[in-house]
This record gives structure tokens, sequence and C-alpha cells, in this order.
């Protein structure tokens, strides 16, 4: 059986219930960090604090979305208050790229440029939309923390702006690997961009639990051979917890770090086996207590219902593929065709499309991905120990995008199933 015993199992019943009680709305989600102060949303115009996401740059419309944690607020009549919470801004290109390379805004560099990164304490000046959106107008630095926090948020910033530097220097093949590394989509090619949605391939782009496992999986290798067994776990764990600083914690990526620390600590407990679906029980647990404004994102449902659809499914599914198919290729079929089984419902509730030709191209595309990855922290590595590398290394990779490119722009012609309303 493909639950079997599991059922009965403490955290495999709390996860159950939990999602009965949230996806079945009986249960409201509460959202911690609700925006409060005594001038009306409607009614403010300027606002200090800090912001607590990385910008999101909208393919769509072009502008920036990220989080703003307020503390003072100012009104159309110049009274001010204090407030807590947080609320979603919207905020331009010319400011958010004024740092970036290569950008039509880079000029504005020193010409009162604000760095906007998680972490950045600002002065935003705009109006507030209908819906709650904070429309910035102009951005202005409030320096950074004195704290110690503070200052680690500084030099996140700037590392992120380092590596965008590196990358954009690599062409197209610098902008895909900075998406999969980063979660900064601004290099990327928009045609390839929408060729990844079409093609049922945008999980790929999402930082996740793939992206998550190689790096551990090399951190690992690492440790083994500089420091042995026992210390190499630290070595892993630090590693881990170092992509995730500096990506960020979207919640796909909370997800694989949360299963990448449980994991981890069954192999230091001696817990030898352990099951994965009781694993992914307990992150999601977690997750829920950490953070639960996630629980009602695409990003976290789908995130689940992929690993949980090819945890329950692939080996079955494999059983009966390997037997017209060679095994390396009926295997990650068998995952892509668990994933899709749960996560194909979500996407036709959420946005009315599902993409059949994923299954295939996701079982294809998947391992070019893996090797670009691979090769990327290694030419990273290279281009910054022996910088007179960088040229020869930035054609290596722009040889395993052009091939990476090539079929994803071949799936995305496929049909796909669109429900009208």
């Amino acid at each position: 059986m493909v639950i079997g015993k599991r059922i009965y199992h403490p955290l495999f019943c709390a996860a159950l219930i939990s999602s009965v009680l949230v996806y079945g709305r009986i249960v409201p989600v509460k959202d911690r960090h609700a925006f409060s102060s005594l001038i009306p949303q409607s009614d403010i115009v300027s606002m200090s604090g800090k912001l607590v996401s990385n910008p999101v740059k909208s393919e769509r419309t072009g502008f920036y979305s990220a989080e703003f944690a307020s503390d003072v607020a100012v009104s159309k009549c110049g009274a001010k208050s204090s407030c807590r919470g947080r609320l979603a801004v919207c905020i331009d290109e010319k400011t958010v790229e004024a740092y970036f390379p290569g950008k039509l805004y880079s000029a504005s560099y020193g010409k009162g440029a604000v760095l906007c990164e998680s972490g950045a304490r600002l002065f935003l000046s705009g109006r507030t939309g209908k819906n709650g959106v904070f429309f910035v107008s102009k951005a202005e630095s409030l320096g950074r923390e004195k704290s110690f926090a503070g200052k680690l948020a500084h030099i996140r910033a700037l590392s992120r702006l380092q590596f965008r530097r590196l990358m954009y220097a690599w062409g197209g093949a610098g902008g895909l690997l900075l998406a999969l590394l980063s979660a900064s989509r601004e290099y990327t090619e928009a045609a390839l961009s929408a060729a990844f949605r079409n093609a049922g391939l945008s999980h790929i782009l999402a930082l996740s639990g793939m992206h998550l496992s190689l790096v551990s999986g090399i951190a690992l290798f690492a440790g083994m051979r500089l420091f042995g067994k026992t210390k190499s776990y630290i070595f892993q764990f630090c590693a881990v917890s170092i992509f995730v600083w500096f990506a960020g914690f979207s919640p796909s990526l909370l997800r694989a770090f949360l299963c990448s620390v449980l994991l981890l600590l069954c192999s230091v407990c001696g817990i030898a086996g352990a099951d994965t679906v009781l694993i992914l029980c307990a992150a999601f647990c977690l997750h829920a207590l950490i953070a639960p404004a996630h629980i009602l994102s695409a990003a976290f449902m789908l995130s689940y219902g992929a690993l949980l659809g090819i945890l329950l499914f692939s080996e079955t599914l494999n059983i009966f593929l390997i037997r017209a198919l060679p095994k390396k290729l009926s295997a990650p079929l068998a995952a892509s065709l668990g994933a899709q089984a749960l996560t194909a419902p979500v996407t036709l509730s959420l946005f009315g499309t599902f993409m059949p030709v994923g299954i295939v191209a996701t079982a294809l595309v998947s391992p070019l991905i893996t090797v670009f990855i691979y090769a990327g922290i290694v030419c990273i590595a290279l281009s910054l120990a022996l910088p007179f590398f960088a040229p020869f290394t930035g054609a290596m990779m722009n040889a395993i995008y052009g091939l990476i490119k090539l079929f994803v722009l071949f799936f995305a012609r496929a049909p796909y199933v669109r429900i009208v309303s």
C-alpha cells in the first residue's frame, strides 16, 4: 500500500488534519503581520521602515513587489503615527535597478540611488492603491542598522549585487544561473522565461529542494574530504544555511531547508532509513507554525504537492514504466508523473491551465539543469580564484545553456489544457 501504516502515525495525522482544516476553509489562517496604524491606510503618503523580502519583478508590469515592515507612517495632512505589521509595496524599475549592471537605470548609481534588498531601511513616498498595495514614487535610504543583524543584511545585499555582476558577464547563461541560485530573474531572457512556463517547467526556475539538495550534496562531499564524517554534518548544515540565507526564504526553499535539516538530524542521531513522507509531514507542521502566511500561496501548495506525489507514487509507477522503458528514462518519468498527480489539480484550480507536456519535459530537462548548476558552481569558484578563466567558463556555461534553451523552446510549442469559465 502507498499509505500503509503511515495513516496511523501522529505526524501524518497532524499534517492531514491541518490540510483539511486550512484548505477546507474550516479554520482561517491568521495574518501575524497584519498592518495597523492610527492613520487610515488609504491616507498614507509616506512611511519609514524596512524591506523584509527581496523585490520580485513582475513579468507583466515590469514593477517590483516586496514586503515592507513600516514603523512610522505620514498622512496627506502631515500627521504622523507609529505603526506595525507589513504591507505590500510596488517599486518601479528605476529605483530597484539603479545598482544593477547593464540595466537602463544603472547610470543613476550614486545619484540618490538605494540598494533595494531585504533588510534595507528606507523612507518611501507614494500612494496606497485600492487593493491595499503602496505604490512607491520615491525611495530614500535611511542607512543600515548598526546592529549585528543589520550588518549581516548589508553583507548579504552586497554579495547578491556582486553575484549579479558576475552573472551579467556570462550573458544568457548567467541570467539563468542567477535565477536558479538566487531567485533573481532580472537577467533571464523574457522569451525563455515564458517558454519555461508554457512547457510546464516553471517549478524548475523556482528555488526548491532540487537546488538545495545539490548544494547539500557538494557540501557533504567536501566536508567528508576536509573534516571527516563527524564534522562533515556541521559543514553541510552551515553550507545549506548560508545558501538559504543568501537566496531568501521563499515557501519552496523553506520547505526544502526544513526537510534537509530534519534528515540531517536523523543522520546525526543515527536514525537510518527515515521515512521521507513522515519527514515531509513534520516539515509541513513546522512550516505552518513558522510562516503561516505561506500556507495559502501557490508556491507552498505546489512545492509540498509535488514532493508528496513523488514520494507516494513514483516507485509504483516505475514498476509499470520499467517494463517498456530503460531504467534511466523510466525513473525520472515516474517521478514527473508522481509530481503531476498532485500538482495538476492545484494548477487547474488556481490558474485554470495544465501543461501535460511538462511530464516528459521535466524528465528530460531536469538532468540538464542539474549539470548546469553543478558546472555553474565549479565555474564560479574558478572565476573567483582565477579571474582570467572567466571568459572560458562563460563560454562553457553558454554551451550548456544553449542545449537547455533548445529543449525548453521545443516543449513550449506543445498544446496545453485550459479551463474556460
